[in-house]
């Protein structure tokens, strides 16, 4: 089964833990809620996907959506602005107000160019905003290329320019357990009905479990002491220095 059709069978279970990454997708919405309000002016959406962030943004909001072809063909069915890579912006310098690239970093192989890049087009004061997974199953292969600690990614931003106006940590250490394992079951029961091995009579079993995994790593969540260990990613909001 090829990736667009999962997605399509999946869709309509995404606010419900019978979906593999329903951890992850539950607080999606008020996520990018949270990002479009910071946003004026004018806007660049690097690695625009689907065009999520467009419709939430203001009428005080320019938005240009940009995409890369390959990536892009993966699976995802809104119209990019234009198509180009985020290493190298086909924009003028100072053109932008505000810069955003949600889960984009890692599937670059020169990630820092692309933070230089958002420094370029940004204008003195510009926002750029980020957001990339720490622990996450490799997607969109074979353009995935590496994950970062928060202090890894704040040197790479710091390096070009920016200061951290704020940090946000997605998942705690049970919750990103419960992800992971999760979609691992999902892979698995996958994997069984393509190849038709024996592990194919596991398949119900690995189904009912992806619904107790999710409903255990949320209840725990919320029931141990908090920390940041073990997180699901990050999010920066940085500001490109005067």
């Amino acid at each position: 089964m090829k990736v667009n059709s999962i997605r399509l069978l999946l869709h309509p279970l995404r606010a419900t833990p019978l979906h593999p990454q329903w951890l992850v997708l539950r607080g999606e919405d008020q996520n990018r809620l949270d990002i479009a309000r910071r946003l004026i002016g004018k806007v660049l959406d690097i690695g625009c996907g689907n065009r999520q962030m467009e419709s939430l943004l203001g009428p005080d909001t320019a938005y240009i959506g940009l995409d890369y072809p390959t990536t892009h063909a993966k699976g995802y069915v809104g119209r990019p602005d234009l198509f180009g890579d985020g290493q190298c912006l086909p924009f003028r310098a100072a053109s932008f107000d505000a810069v955003i690239a949600l889960d984009v970093l890692e599937h670059l192989p020169s990630p820092e160019q692309c933070i230089r890049e958002a420094a370029r087009v940004l204008r003195d004061g510009g926002q750029l905003i980020l957001q990339t997974p720490f622990l996450y199953p490799l997607h969109d292969m074979p353009h995935d290329f590496q994950r970062w600690t928060l202090p890894g990614l704040e040197a790479i931003v710091q390096r070009r320019g920016f200061e951290i106006a704020e940090r946000r940590i997605f998942g705690a250490p049970c919750e990103t357990a419960a992800v992971l394992t999760a979609i691992a079951l999902a892979r698995a029961s996958l994997d069984s009905l393509r190849h038709r091995s024996t592990a194919v009579l596991l398949v119900p079993l690995l189904i009912v479990g992806i619904p107790l995994v999710n409903l255990s790593g949320w209840l725990l969540a919320r029931l141990l002491p908090a920390n940041d260990f073990m997180p699901l990613g990050y999010r920066l909001v940085c500001t490109k220095v005067v």
